[in-house]
């Protein structure tokens, strides 16, 4: 079973339609959802949780590979979602209730500062660790100002 939370419009390669299901053997083993310009932490949580519910509660997956896209993030040069690494991290989250084997991978993110920020937290909350929000010195730090943490910030001004 493949699900895909993805933006859809005017965005290459315009796959990804709600009506595409698979084919031969592989049709309705797929699940498109297609996502609108500003999507929110509450709005995107309150699509994945019920949808990811559904089709755990169907298919029963002995494990899941979950592949985290960073550009969904606020912020992302190319992205178009204002999405939080917080509310990013709130579907990683659900998903270990399910206490399944789970693989999670980064992908995507165009804003390198952002990137290092959301998968430093996932793999924290992968392995049930909350880290500090504060970020340590490092020979990066001065890219991570004028707050110097890990969160991100949404646009309030941007909703869907």
């Amino acid at each position: 079973m493949t699900v895909s939370f993805h933006k859809f419009r005017d965005f290459f390669p315009g796959t990804g339609h709600s009506k595409d299901i698979g084919v031969g053997a592989g049709k309705n083993y797929s699940l498109n959802v297609p996502l609108n310009d500003g999507l929110d932490d509450e709005t995107f949580c309150g699509l994945f949780r019920p949808i990811i519910q559904k089709v755990m509660d169907i298919y029963q997956p002995d494990a899941v590979v979950l592949q985290c896209g960073a550009d969904s993030l606020s912020g992302d040069q190319l992205g178009c979602f204002n999405l939080t690494v917080k509310g990013h991290a709130d579907c990683l989250r659900f998903l270990r209730s399910f206490s399944v084997p789970l693989m999670v991978l980064g992908g995507g993110g165009y804003t390198v500062q952002n990137v290092a920020r959301c998968w430093t937290y996932e793999t924290a909350v992968a392995v049930g660790v909350e880290p500090s929000p504060k970020l340590p010195y490092n020979e990066y730090y001065e890219y991570f100002g004028p707050d110097y943490i890990i969160f991100t910030s949404s646009y309030p001004q941007w909703k869907t």
